[in-house]
């Protein structure tokens, strides 16, 4: 996993944890100092493909993150 995308989750965690729901797209950006909502929304879809999010169409606060701490330890 690259740096920054560890970055973003570790964000979608920490906001998701500390406000009870994930971080709109907007609030995302905003958080990792980004000006477009734009590029981060295909930052999250990039994730989405990777299988380290889920997000629902056209909801807000819809970015969850996946569990795959069953993944990282079958690995080992």
């Amino acid at each position: 996993m690259k740096d920054s995308w560890k970055i973003i989750l570790d964000f979608i965690r920490a906001y998701t944890k500390k406000h009870g729901v994930p971080p709109s797209y907007a609030v995302l950006a905003e958080g990792l100092g980004m000006k477009s909502k734009g590029n981060m929304h295909r930052i999250v879809k990039k994730l989405e493909e990777l299988g380290y999010v889920e997000t629902k169409p056209r909801k807000f606060y819809s970015i969850r993150i996946v569990d795959r701490s069953i993944e990282e330890v079958t690995s080992l």
